[in-house]
């Protein structure tokens, strides 16, 4: 007996958990919180999903996909002894990353982390007895991301997870030219993401179409202003390389310690060990500029940076200099501002305003700024100040998606992750496919013995 059950994803974004089990073995991809601010919303609240999920059966072994939370983040209620995988890149920057979002948590995750194993590209590895399992490099807003092949009971799946291809990675069809290479014939399901099938009114509106068209734009912004203040997520490492590159000759890229322990670590990556010139040190900007003179972790960040074959230089910045030669500074939110001032609140407030010359630049999903989604901290860092948008999405088009399905031509097509999974074979971009497309509920059980 084999089949595929979805916990948790069928009907939503974010929050996913799918099991495949054969022959009394299991994996689990993903086993992700619910989107912030939409847990005592959800029809299955975290705490919930790990009681459906763990309370009976404490085996199986867990593949993410990559970092984002809504995929890895309820990881430390993983049994001990239920091993977890994840990309060798993404396990870096999860050891920078949780660190950070645990201080104030009661349960700390850095030694969950550390017992992380890692999977490699292009190589098949066997989880449990009887699931194979082929980890495929795809592109998406968080670096290290994958789609997974997957073979068990005679059965090929192809589980896409989050992906794009109008990121650095996805460039010159390199995820088609992949999958063509490394998925074998035929494909029996393709588990899709559909994100961006309920925001397709965003691309032109408030999402510019790719990356490079990010840069592009952004260079066009930093030049009206001197004193530019970007709210972009610190794991978004393809957009944060374009406002690096495009930061004019002359005007400083500043960002913090944490922020730039990310950035080399990504660098040190995706430059080296994959090739992304992309990713390499800017002629216009050899050294970035970093706030925390004095501060400690300059050590970590100079272990880092003595780690790679071609060193990216950083130095603090002073306050004179940034008044006198404007800058381009990746800025955070406060989540604890009664107790704490940032070094972006004290930018925000000496330069925000000054001479009309600051502006601010929100690269983030246009709904944390809305009412259903609205996030508090981000709101109070605007301050009701105007903003341009400047953000591309992290998900795949329609067109990719129906350009993947052409790729593989799938036996069937389950679509996940994705607020419009009924309308999916209606979508005309799918017609051609629409009598292959299953629609499941959380929960529900598809027998891989009848595909």
């Amino acid at each position: 007996m084999a089949d595929l059950t979805i916990h948790r994803g069928t009907h939503q974004i974010g929050g996913g958990c799918t099991e495949i089990s054969a022959g009394g073995h299991r994996i689990l991809i993903d086993f992700g919180a619910n989107l912030p601010g939409t847990d005592g919303d959800a029809q299955t609240k975290d705490r919930e999903m790990v009681q459906k999920v763990f309370g009976s059966r404490q085996d199986g072994a867990v593949l993410f996909t990559h970092y984002h939370g809504d995929h890895y983040g309820l990881f430390k209620k993983v049994p001990p002894g239920v091993p977890m995988y994840i990309g060798p890149l993404a396990k870096n920057i999860l050891r920078i990353l949780v660190p950070y979002i645990d201080r104030d948590a009661p349960e700390k995750g850095s030694a969950i982390v550390e017992q992380m194993r890692t999977y490699e590209p292009g190589k098949w590895m066997t989880p449990v007895p009887g699931i194979r399992v082929l980890p495929l490099y795809v592109d998406h807003s968080a670096l290290d991301a994958y789609m997974f092949c997957i073979q068990a009971a005679g059965k090929t799946i192809l589980f896409t997870g989050d992906f794009r291809n109008h990121g650095i990675a996805g460039q010159v069809e390199r995820m088609e030219r992949m999958v063509q290479k490394y998925v074998p014939k035929p494909v029996d399901l393709l588990v899709t993401e559909g994100t961006m099938l309920s925001r397709t009114g965003e691309v032109g509106d408030t999402l510019v179409r790719s990356e490079e068209d990010l840069g592009q734009r952004a260079e066009m912004l930093f030049q009206t202003h001197k004193y530019n203040f970007v709210l972009v997520s610190s794991t978004n490492l393809d957009s944060i390389m374009e406002f690096y590159h495009n930061t004019p000759k002359g005007m400083h890229f500043v960002c913090d310690l944490y922020q730039a322990r990310i950035l080399l670590t990504a660098m040190r990556d995706m430059q080296e060990e994959r090739g992304f010139k992309e990713y390499r040190a800017s002629k216009t900007h050899p050294t970035i500029r970093v706030l925390g003179k004095g501060d400690s972790r300059w050590a970590e960040l100079r272990e880092i940076r003595e780690s790679m074959k071609y060193p990216v230089y950083c130095k603090a910045i002073t306050k004179e200099e940034l008044e006198r030669d404007g800058f381009v500074v990746l800025a955070r939110k406060n989540t604890h501002p009664d107790t704490y001032v940032s070094p972006f609140d004290k930018l925000r407030e000496e330069f925000l305003d000054k001479d009309g010359q600051g502006q601010i630049i929100y690269s983030m999903w246009k709904g944390y700024l809305e009412e259903e989604h609205a996030d508090k901290d981000l709101l109070r860092f605007i301050g009701g100040h105007p903003y341009e948008t400047l953000h591309t999405s992290g998900h795949a088009y329609v067109e990719t998606i129906a350009n993947l399905i052409k790729t593989v031509d799938p036996k069937w097509i389950l679509p996940m992750h994705t607020e419009r999974a009924d309308e999916f074979a209606s979508i005309l971009a799918f017609t051609l496919w629409k009598d292959r497309v299953k629609v499941l509920h959380d929960g529900q059980a598809l027998d891989l013995d009848e595909l």
